[in-house]
C-alpha cells in the first residue's frame, strides 16, 4: 500500500501546537512553584523579624530583695504523743483470776491491787515448806542436845584421864619402893613382880583414858558439824519459805505507778501463766501526766538544739490552744539513713487535755549560730558553674554572683555568704541572660513591695 504524504504546512502547524503546549505546561509549573514558595518566604521573613526584635528587646524580670533572717529559725515537725511511762503488766504466778478490780480508764495509784490470782499449788507448797522448816528446827535442837552430850563425854573422859594418871603415879611409886625392897631381900621377888605388873596395868589404863578423851573430842567435832548442817538446813528451808511467800504475794497484781489503765485483757476465771513470755499481758498502765513527743530534726538544725530549750506543741483537736514543751534529750547522733537527730520533747499534761497517741506538730524556735540573709528559693541558679543568683544593680543590669546556701526552708533558703541585706535578686531568671545585660524590672522594690 502506498503511503500518503502530508503537506509541509500541516507539519509546521503541528510543531507550533506542541511548542505552545510545552510552554503552557512550563508556565503552570512555575505558577504552582511560586504559590508554594512565596508563603514560606513570608513566614521566614516574619521569623527573622521576630528573632531580630527579640534580640533588640530586653528581658522583663520579677525580683525580690534579700532580707536579714530573724535571730531564731522556726521549724515545724510532726510527731506522736506518748505517755512518759507505759507498763505492760504480766502475771508472776500461775493460776486463775479470782478477782478483777479495774477496767480500762480506771485511775490507779502506785501499789493499788488490779486483780487477784488464785494459786492453790503455791499455797500447798508453802505449807509443806513451812512444815519442813519446823522439822529442820527440831533437828537442830536434837543436834544441839547431842553436842552437849558429847561435850559432857569429853569432860568425863578428861576426868578419867586425870584419875588414871593419878593411879599410874601411885603405882609407879609403889613399884619403885618394892623394887628397892626386893633388891635388899626384904620381900620376895614375886611380890616385886606383882607391883610391877600393877604399875604397867595403870599405864595401860592411862593410855586407854587418853584414847577415850580423843574419841570424845572427835565426837564433839562431829556433833558440832551436825549442828552446822542443821542450821544450814534451816536456812535453806527458810529461803524456800520466803520464796514461796514471795510467790504467794504475786497473787495480788499491783499497779507499778500512778496512772490510767489503758488495756485490760483478762476476765474473772481466766487461766494465766507467769512470765512476760506468755501469750498476753493482763493490763497496760500509762502515766500520762507528762507526755513525750519524739521528732526527727533535720541535720541542718541539729547542731543548734539543746536540752532545756522550749518548743510549741500544736494539736488539731485543740484549735487555738498552744502547749509548751521542753526538749528533754537528744540522741546525740544522727540516723545515717535519714540524716536526722531523734529529739524528745516533754509536755506537761496535768490538765489531761492531751491523750497518748495523738498526732501533734512541734514548732521549734532555734537560735541561729550566725547572721544570714534569706531569699526565695526560686532565685537560685544551680548548674555546672555552681550555685548563683542574678543580682540587679541600680542601672538595671544583671550580675551573676556565687553564694553559699544554708538551710532550705521550702519557699525560702538561707544564704550564708555572697549576699547582703537589701540586694535585689531576679526570680526564675531565664537561661538567655548574660552578665551585664540590661533588663526590665517589673517590681523595682522587690516582691511584695511597691515600686
Amino acid at each position: 500500500m502506498t503511503p500518503v504524504l502530508r503537506p509541509e504546512s500541516a507539519i509546521g502547524r503541528d510543531k507550533r501546537r506542541r511548542t505552545i503546549r510545552l510552554a503552557a505546561a512550563a508556565f503552570a509549573v512555575a505558577v504552582f512553584a511560586f504559590a508554594g514558595i512565596w508563603p514560606r518566604l513570608g513566614r521566614y521573613r516574619e521569623a527573622v523579624a521576630i528573632a531580630r526584635a527579640a534580640e533588640v528587646s530586653m528581658p522583663s524580670l520579677v525580683t525580690a530583695r534579700a532580707k536579714t533572717a530573724p535571730g531564731n529559725a522556726e521549724l515545724l515537725l510532726p510527731g506522736n504523743t506518748e505517755a512518759i511511762n507505759v507498763a505492760s503488766i504480766y502475771a508472776r504466778a500461775n493460776g486463775y483470776i479470782g478477782q478483777r478490780l479495774v477496767d480500762i480508764g480506771s485511775v490507779v495509784k502506785a501499789g493499788q491491787t488490779l486483780a487477784v490470782i488464785e494459786t492453790p499449788e503455791v499455797d500447798q507448797e508453802l505449807e509443806q515448806s513451812r512444815a519442813a522448816l519446823q522439822q529442820a528446827k527440831a533437828a537442830l535442837e536434837q543436834a544441839n542436845a547431842n553436842l552437849e552430850q558429847a561435850r559432857a563425854g569429853v569432860n568425863q573422859a578428861r576426868a578419867n584421864v586425870e584419875q588414871a594418871k593419878a593411879n599410874e603415879e601411885i603405882a609407879a611409886t609403889t613399884d619403885q619402893r618394892w623394887t628397892r625392897l626386893v633388891e635388899r631381900g626384904v620381900i620376895p621377888k614375886q611380890s616385886g613382880d606383882e607391883r610391877r605388873s600393877a604399875y604397867l596395868a595403870r599405864q595401860a589404863e592411862s593410855e586407854a583414858t587418853r584414847a577415850a578423851l580423843r574419841t570424845a573430842e572427835a565426837n564433839v567435832i562431829s556433833r558440832t558439824a551436825d549442828v552446822s548442817a542443821a542450821r544450814a538446813n534451816i536456812e535453806a528451808q527458810l529461803a524456800n519459805v520466803r520464796r514461796l511467800e514471795r510467790m504467794q504475794s504475786f497473787q495480788r497484781v499491783l499497779a507499778p505507778f500512778d496512772g490510767v489503765v489503758t488495756e485490760r485483757k483478762v476476765e474473772r476465771g481466766d487461766l494465766v501463766t507467769a512470765g512476760s513470755g506468755s501469750e498476753r499481758n493482763l493490763f497496760t498502765v500509762a502515766q500520762a501526766r507528762t507526755l513525750r513527743i519524739r521528732v526527727s530534726v533535720p541535720q541542718a538544725y541539729s547542731v543548734d538544739l539543746r536540752p532545756g530549750q522550749t518548743a510549741e506543741v500544736l494539736v488539731t483537736e485543740r484549735p487555738g490552744q498552744k502547749f509548751v514543751g521542753t526538749i528533754a534529750r537528744t540522741a546525740q547522733a544522727l540516723d545515717p539513713a535519714s540524716r536526722t537527730l531523734l529529739t524528745e520533747v516533754q509536755v506537761d499534761n496535768s490538765a489531761g487535755q492531751l491523750f497518748p497517741g495523738m498526732y501533734a506538730q512541734v514548732k521549734f524556735s532555734i537560735p541561729r549560730s550566725r547572721a544570714v540573709v534569706v531569699i526565695p528559693a526560686d532565685a537560685l541558679i544551680a548548674n555546672a558553674l555552681g550555685t548563683r543568683v542574678a543580682l540587679i544593680d541600680g542601672a538595671k543590669r544583671v550580675h551573676f554572683r556565687k553564694v553559699d546556701v544554708g538551710r532550705d526552708m521550702g519557699a525560702q533558703v538561707e544564704v550564708l555568704s555572697g549576699l547582703s541585706d537589701g540586694e535585689l535578686v531576679a526570680l526564675n531568671p531565664p537561661d538567655i541572660l548574660v552578665d551585664g545585660q540590661e533588663v526590665i524590672v517589673q517590681n523595682p522594690g522587690g516582691r511584695g513591695e511597691k515600686p
